[in-house]
Order: C-alpha cells, then sequence, then structure tokens
C-alpha cells in the first residue's frame, strides 16, 4: 500500500471527526442560546405582569405595599417553555422614576412604583459538551410599573358626578376620599327634588331631599341640587343638554364616544328631566358583569373617611389566589368610573371609582339610585383597579415604565 495515501486517509478522518464535532458543538450552542432567548422572553413577561399586578395593590399604606409583595411573589404566569414557577423574586419600591428603590417602605405613603426583578436559571448543554457535565446560566429580568396622575377621562366616563362630602366651602381633602367612606352608599341620582319627603337632607335651595344611607347619614353635609330639574346626571355633550334619555343610557353602558374629555377644575353641567330609562340602564350594566349577584365590594364599611373597610367580598377581577367558584368572579362592569364634584360650585376635583349594587335604584322615578365608593379611580391595562399609592385625589394609569 502506498504510505501516502494510507496517510491521507488518517487525515481525512481527523479532518472529518473535527468537523462533525464542530457542527455538533453549533447545534448544541444554536440549542442553548434558543433556549436562552425564549426563557429570558419569559421571564421579562413574568416580570411585566407580576410589576403591574403588584403597582395595583399600591394604597399609600403598609398593608398596600405587603399587598403587592405578595401579588408579585405569587403571579400565576410561569416560564421556561412555562414548566417552572420564578425561583427568586425582589420587589422593592419608589415614590418617582428615578429615585431610589427600598424595600418595605413604612409608611407606605407616596410609594405609587414597584420594581420586580426575578431570576432562575436554565440548563445549558454546550459546556457541558466540553466538560462532561450538564451546566446551567442564570436568567434574569427587571420590569418597573408605576401609577401615574391623569387629568381627564374620556371614553368610559360614566354619566354621573356624585357630591363630595367634605365641609362646604370645599378644602383639599387629605386622605383623598372626597369626604367618601370606602364601603359606604352615595347618590348618583337624586330623588325628585321635592318630593324625598322621607330623607333629613336639605340642598342649597333649602329643599328636603332624599339620598343614599351615605350621603343621609353624613352629619353637615349639603347636597349641591339646586333646581327642580337637577337629578345628578351630567351633561358628557359639552353643552349639548346631556344628549337625552337614550344618550345616557347609551353611555351608562359605555357605547358611546365622549366628544370633549372632561377634566379636573372643569364646571360640569347637570343634564335634567326623569328619564326613568335609564334605571333599567344600570340594571343592564349589572346584568353584563359576570358577577352580578354579589352585594356588596367591602364586606362592610370602613369606620371613618381614610380607613380602609374590614374585609373584601369575592367580587373582584384581580383578586389574590383563587377565589370560590360562587359566587363567580367578576368581569369589571359593575365597576365605574365617575368626576366627584364640589358641590357649592359644580367644579369637578378628582375622578373616584363605584361598585354598583345589584339593585342600584329603588322602585320608583321619585327616588334615588345608589353606588358603593371603591376609592381614587385607576386605569389599567384591563379592567379593574381602585388604588393609588400616592393618596391623592384624581385617576391613575397604571402603566410599565421599564
Amino acid at each position: 500500500m502506498d504510505p501516502r495515501r494510507s496517510s491521507d486517509r488518517r487525515g481525512f478522518v481527523i479532518l472529518a471527526a473535527i468537523s462533525a464535532a464542530a457542527v455538533l458543538g453549533t447545534l448544541v450552542l444554536c440549542l442553548d442560546l434558543g433556549r436562552l432567548y425564549i426563557a429570558k422572553n419569559e421571564l421579562q413577561s413574568f416580570a411585566d405582569a407580576a410589576a403591574i399586578a403588584a403597582a395595583n395593590r399600591l394604597d399609600g399604606t403598609t398593608a398596600g405595599i405587603a399587598a403587592a409583595i405578595t401579588e408579585a411573589q405569587t403571579n400565576v404566569n410561569r416560564w421556561s417553555f412555562q414548566n417552572s414557577s420564578v425561583g427568586t423574586v425582589v420587589v422593592d419600591f419608589c415614590t418617582a422614576p428615578g429615585e431610589t428603590f427600598v424595600s418595605n417602605p413604612n409608611p407606605g405613603t407616596g410609594y405609587a412604583f414597584v420594581r420586580v426583578q426575578a431570576e432562575g436559571s436554565v440548563t445549558v448543554y454546550f459546556a457541558g459538551l466540553l466538560q462532561g457535565t450538564v451546566g446551567s446560566q442564570v436568567v434574569t429580568a427587571t420590569a418597573v410599573a408605576g401609577q401615574t396622575l391623569l387629568t381627564t377621562l374620556g371614553d368610559g366616563a360614566f354619566p354621573y358626578s356624585p357630591d363630595a362630602h367634605v365641609p362646604n366651602p370645599l378644602p383639599t381633602d387629605p386622605t383623598g376620599n372626597f369626604g367618601f367612606i370606602k364601603g359606604e352608599l352615595y347618590t348618583l341620582r337624586w330623588d325628585s327634588v321635592g318630593q324625598g319627603k322621607k330623607g333629613m337632607l336639605t340642598n342649597l335651595s333649602g329643599t328636603q331631599v332624599w339620598g343614599c344611607e351615605g350621603d343621609t347619614s353624613t352629619p353637615g353635609f349639603i347636597p349641591g341640587a339646586d333646581n327642580a330639574g337637577q337629578r345628578g346626571y351630567i351633561d358628557l355633550l359639552g353643552g349639548g343638554g346631556g344628549g337625552g334619555a337614550s344618550f345616557i343610557r347609551d353611555a351608562i353602558l359605555g357605547n358611546i364616544q365622549i366628544p370633549t374629555p372632561i377634566s379636573v377644575g372643569q364646571t360640569i353641567d347637570n343634564a335634567n328631566g326623569a328619564k326613568q330609562s335609564e334605571t333599567f340602564a344600570l340594571d343592564d350594566r349589572v346584568a353584563q358583569d359576570t358577577n352580578p349577584s354579589t352585594d356588596t365590594y367591602y364586606t362592610a364599611p370602613a369606620s371613618g373617611v381614610g380607613l380602609e373597610p374590614p374585609g373584601r367580598t369575592y367580587y373582584a377581577i384581580d383578586p389574590p389566589g383563587v377565589p370560590p367558584p360562587n359566587p363567580p368572579r367578576g368581569n369589571g362592569r359593575r365597576l365605574v368610573t365617575m368626576p366627584v364634584n364640589n358641590p357649592t360650585n359644580n367644579v369637578i376635583i378628582g375622578f373616584a371609582q363605584f361598585f354598583l349594587p345589584v339593585k342600584p335604584c329603588a322602585n320608583g322615578n321619585s327616588q334615588p339610585c345608589c353606588a358603593e365608593y371603591v376609592g381614587s379611580a385607576s386605569i389599567l391595562p384591563a379592567a379593574g383597579g381602585g388604588s393609588n399609592g400616592s393618596g391623592s385625589l384624581g385617576l391613575y394609569r397604571i402603566k410599565l415604565f421599564q
């Protein structure tokens, strides 16, 4: 045998072996990089969802801080091809973008931003191919979500404006609750002025009126109804006379577009007339909820303004854990956002969120319609909300900042 030919054959085999090893290594490396890329994206999705959910729990209290931490660390999203729970989740807070994040701030006043840092380990095979062992790579993701104050509300505004419950003339309410007690019922639509003879309230004209429990039980409260046509619903057309009964019905059901958003500092125009069909529209709005049967949002009213209620019912769209199957989980249709006005001059001072009872209106057009006060309003990427981290009056949007 020609020795040169044998040497060439051995060289070819060695070169083929090296090439095969390189191709295999490249394939394994590509597999590892692909797994790391997917895992990184999944971990980022977890951090984003956890940060948004946690930001919705912030309400200016230490209890809200604790609830935000629990919400982030128990987020139901999974990662690593949906096979694993996230092992390490660090949650901290700050008062404004760019400020220093701190863990477990006490008190929680002003903390409206939350950072979620998640960490996990992904199995990699390329290092093992070289070392004979299976290795791992640490993957991290960070998300920051927070509440930003808005001053206007357009489509989605409910066509009512409850009167604030603080002494007239209106000072700033340091609790951020407009003088309302969480869990108490307040008047959406007033009864016909002069017909509410069972009530103990007197409006600015000195006429006896009848309102809901939260109105009639507040010492010194004076409702702003000052003419026989004022019922509580407001003109969302900016001077168009309220749009009539059909427009108000569509506004209750969320089926209209508001030409000009309503703003803090704006004077609202009250629409007048009986508009009996609105009571049926409120019933229809409740019926559109996946939970039309739970009586209250809070198990009982708070004991005073600025205090938290003793507990929650299982009406919620974002409760921690899994609620019982009956009553069913709500979809947010019974949670409505409305402007709150200074009853002395009808100027909007902020926005608030209310919960529609099973039957918002008493029988009869001359009687009031009521809703339960939940808290300062927030707008989520999906429906829900009811908390604000800064504790100030207003409408809040929860969004990702990082």
